[in-house]
């Protein structure tokens, strides 16, 4: 039997969309399943070191997608343009590839770095709000 699905439908974060593919059926409406549950109402533990660990290895992510982007993307083009230059249909269909690859990379950098920041800003949210407490609960 011939699989129907398409390539779409079977990575549809490829394809900018951040739902479950067609058929995939959603989770049904209501209140969170955390809601009401055991853990409601239980402590958070956070460590903004912690966060900040975690920003730092994003932005190395972002650092290393950035090198290994830097090196492929030049060649891949040299190479879609001799191709192109010698007559190969493959030379367009690479720079089609090319093309499609590239805002891939732009997305993942961009995710990679608004996460980075997110988690420094939540990091430093709760240091202040723990030294603003600290201070408030100090005696007089």
């Amino acid at each position: 039997m011939a699989d129907t699905t398409t390539e779409a439908q079977q990575n549809p974060w490829l394809h900018g969309q951040d739902g479950p593919p067609p058929g995939i059926p959603r989770p049904a409406a209501g209140p969170a399943p955390w809601a009401n549950g055991p853990s409601a109402g239980a402590p958070v533990h956070v460590e903004p070191a912690a966060l900040h660990r975690a920003a730092e290895v994003s932005r190395r992510l972002q650092g290393e997608l950035r090198q290994a982007v830097g090196h492929a993307a030049p060649d891949t083009g040299a190479a879609a343009q001799a191709l192109g230059a010698h007559g190969f249909g493959s030379g367009a269909a690479l720079g089609q590839v090319l093309t499609w690859w590239t805002a891939r990379w732009n997305s993942l950098d961009t995710r990679l770095g608004l996460t980075a920041d997110r988690l420094e800003a939540t990091g430093a949210a709760y240091r202040s709000t723990e030294t603003s407490a600290a201070t408030a609960f100090k005696a007089p």
